[in-house]
């Protein structure tokens, strides 16, 4: 945003706007907290990253969202300040309101999934299609062909909302057969890109949440099930089918993909209750192809742009994480577009 340096008391008395509905400026709390005028230039852009640490917000517009993390890592300054600003100038926000959640979210035994509890890092081993159950250890759903929120969504329809992930000793070379892509990535490419994480860091990882207590590791496949307090003749009788239908290459039940329907076989096994992390708001405030924020008409507020997560009109109930970095090249590219608009005037 190009602005002036000059800055005017709030106590300064208004005068009746010369130029209509235009944005002019924002409004702002100083350092010394005094309330404080900034006049703008050229426009006013909105960039301030969408409200996922705003609970009030969070319950009014995504209860069902609330229900399906434990991990909130969006930005501390994601309050929502934008896009209230925008709201109160007259723009109009998304219809459909939505996050972007990841299944990579570690809870300790006995807990379950929600907003009101606290979970670790599941990075990345969260998204990959091993064995997930629900708490009286039965299968649900295939693993292995949505993308990151899919699990979580199936996950809801089960008991406390929360499931388990199993997988055994033979994880790291199961990540690379099951050849996952975007930020679940742990092998090179075959064109040589780099993964997002090595399976050396991801191996760090496992065992810092196996020495916390989140993962629970076990010589056999009872054992585990009483680490995870999950019924031991059900969660054992699931294994025991899904190990069945893993040798004969055919997902009968789920239809999951057979090159990632890999057998729990090589002790020590291990489970994690898992359900998902917060990582930033997606809807926002609805804009034209200039990145002007819009009315509920759809007539443009002149002078007032919004991008990244403040901006709408682009994702909808769910992130497609299949399309690696669309959040980030949104953010780029509409921010381009907002910066040129804004410096024509």
């Amino acid at each position: 945003m190009r602005a002036t340096h000059s800055v005017a008391s709030a106590a300064a008395p208004k005068k009746p706007n010369p130029i209509g509905d235009r944005v002019i400026g924002v409004w702002a709390t100083n350092a010394d907290g005094e309330t404080v005028l900034v006049r703008a230039v050229q426009g006013v852009i909105v960039a301030t990253g969408g409200y996922g640490k705003n609970v009030a917000m969070m319950d009014a517009l995504q209860p069902e969202t609330q229900a399906l993390y434990s991990l909130n890592i969006a930005r501390p300054g994601c309050t929502g300040d934008g896009i209230k600003a925008c709201l109160w100038a007259g723009a109009a926000m998304d219809g459909v309101h939505s996050s972007m959640l990841f299944d990579r979210c570690a809870l300790p035994v006995g807990a379950v999934a929600g907003a009101a509890t606290e979970g670790g890092m599941f990075f990345n081993m969260g998204s990959h299609p091993w064995l997930k159950v629900n708490l009286n250890g039965e299968r649900f759903a295939n693993e292995g062909s949505g993308v990151y929120d899919w699990m979580l969504h199936a996950g809801a329809t089960q008991p406390d909302g929360t499931y388990c992930t199993i997988f055994d000793a033979d994880w790291a070379s199961q990540a690379e057969q099951m050849d996952m892509h975007g930020c679940a990535r742990m092998y090179p490419y075959e064109n040589g890109a780099p993964a997002n994480e090595t399976v050396d860091t991801i191996g760090g990882q496992l065992a810092s949440l196996i020495e916390a207590g989140y993962v629970q590791e076990a010589q056999a496949i009872e054992e585990l099930a009483q680490k995870l307090e999950l019924p031991v003749e059900t969660f054992c009788a699931t294994v025991e089918r899904y190990n069945k239908l893993a040798e004969a290459g055919m997902d009968e039940d789920f239809g999951k993909e057979p090159f990632r329907l890999l057998p729990l076989a090589t002790p020590p096994f291990y489970g994690v209750r898992n359900t998902g992390v917060l990582l930033c708001t997606l809807d926002g405030i609805r804009i034209d192809t200039e990145a002007h924020a819009l009315r509920a008409d759809g007539t443009p507020i002149e002078g007032l742009y919004v991008v990244g997560n403040d901006s709408g009109n682009y994702f909808d109930r769910s992130y497609p994480n299949t399309l690696t970095g669309g959040a980030a090249g949104r953010t780029i590219t509409f921010g381009r577009i907002a910066g040129k608009a804004a410096a024509r005037g």
